[in-house]
């Protein structure tokens, strides 16, 4: 095999690929990106670590055909210290040996690489069935919905369908959905041409890897699938494919609760004043409390052993007194994803019932949490 790219290219294909080879390594050559030409002008990135795949075209001069596996992690390191105007040759000396010369004008590296029938590859997916069932979507919302969701998931891996993502699509809407038990994040989107009905559990390492690869890669739109067994991602040159969580995801839509009671604040003020109660203690299971009050909110935190935290936020507030007590980190969490000079819409409830957070300006995104008590 001999093939001449750019550093450009390879670069931005090595540093996609490096997310899915370094993350967990199954098998020893899991860590080793294969290589394979296609046609005249194209070449074939793969990385995988058995759970996830990711492949990526890359365009290229391909002088002669072959295929091999080199580790990702040295790959990546060496091609990103190479000269950038001039052009890489990758080359191996023959189909039995797993040897590999990485040539830019006057640096030679020679990599010990594996060879290709040794590696996983991409898993066998019927395509006619990833395009039957492929919706396109904007790359921003996929990328905001799963940014807004995924940090709800549950990490107990007895309670393993609640391990991710669940997506449900009914035709032109859309729904994400990630809960713990304790709190619940809802994502609610409308979709233009869409015809498919599926849903699915993606995994919470799934989702996470899909955030990354989107915040690297510059496109307006992608394409994705739900099969039965396999999460589908296709993005211009990019094809990335995920296990699916085989699990029944619960009756989420039972515990959104109905809210009369409202008040605005603005997130930002209430992340400072949380954070200004929080020095008495950062460790779970240490509630601050909420009093809300006529025009007033008054959070408190008291650890016996290291003293108290009060702090006064004025609001516009002229119901009847209602106090309740979070885990702090729950809300620092949500605020966390939303965006700058948001203004949070809090429904309250009675102190042992599921209260909701929503911003203001995005109906379709719901926070639901769940009080300690008090």
């Amino acid at each position: 095999m001999e093939l001449v790219l750019t550093k450009e290219l390879f670069l931005k294909s090595l540093q996609l690929l490096d997310l899915i080879a370094s993350s967990r390594n199954v098998l020893p050559i899991s860590s080793d990106v294969l290589i394979y030409t296609k046609d005249k002008n194209k070449c074939i990135f793969v990385a995988t670590d058995i759970e996830t795949a990711l492949s990526v075209e890359v365009e290229c001069k391909v002088v002669s055909e072959g295929e091999i596996c080199i580790p990702a992690k040295k790959l990546y390191e060496a091609v990103k210290e190479l000269p950038e105007n001039e052009n890489i040759v990758l080359k191996t000396k023959d189909e039995k040996s797993p040897v590999a010369n990485m040539i830019c004008g006057k640096i030679k590296n020679t990599f010990i690489g594996q060879p290709a029938k040794n590696h996983p590859g991409m898993p066998q997916i019927d395509q006619k069935q990833v395009k039957s069932s492929q919706i396109q979507i904007s790359s921003e919302i996929l990328l905001d919905a799963f940014i807004k969701t995924v940090f709800a998931t549950s990490k107990e891996e007895t309670r393993y369908y609640l391990n991710g993502v669940y997506l449900n699509i009914q035709k032109d809407n859309i729904k994400f959905v990630a809960t713990d038990g304790r709190r619940l994040a809802y994502v609610n989107r409308d979709i233009e041409g869409s015809k498919v009905i599926a849903n699915g559990i993606v995994p919470t390492k799934s989702v996470d890897r899909v955030i990354d690869i989107l915040k690297k890669v510059d496109a307006e739109s992608c394409k994705f699938s739900l099969l039965a067994e396999h999460f589908v991602l296709e993005i211009d040159n990019l094809f990335f494919v995920s296990r699916l969580v085989q699990g029944e995801f619960p009756a989420y839509e039972q515990v959104i609760p109905k809210i009369s009671n409202t008040l605005n604040i603005q997130a930002e003020k209430l992340l400072k004043g949380i954070k200004q109660s929080c020095w008495v203690t950062t460790e779970k299971g240490f509630g601050i409390k909420f009093l809300f009050t006529k025009n007033l909110l008054k959070l408190s935190l008291v650890v016996e052993s290291v003293g108290i935290s009060e702090v006064e936020l004025d609001i516009e507030y002229n119901n009847k007194d209602v106090e309740v007590k979070f885990e702090p980190s729950y809300i620092l969490e949500m605020i966390s994803v939303l965006k700058d000079n948001t203004q949070l819409v809090i429904g309250l409830n009675e102190s042992s019932s599921p209260w909701t957070f929503q911003p203001a300006d995005d109906k379709g995104y719901l926070y639901i949490l769940m009080p300690m008590k008090l």
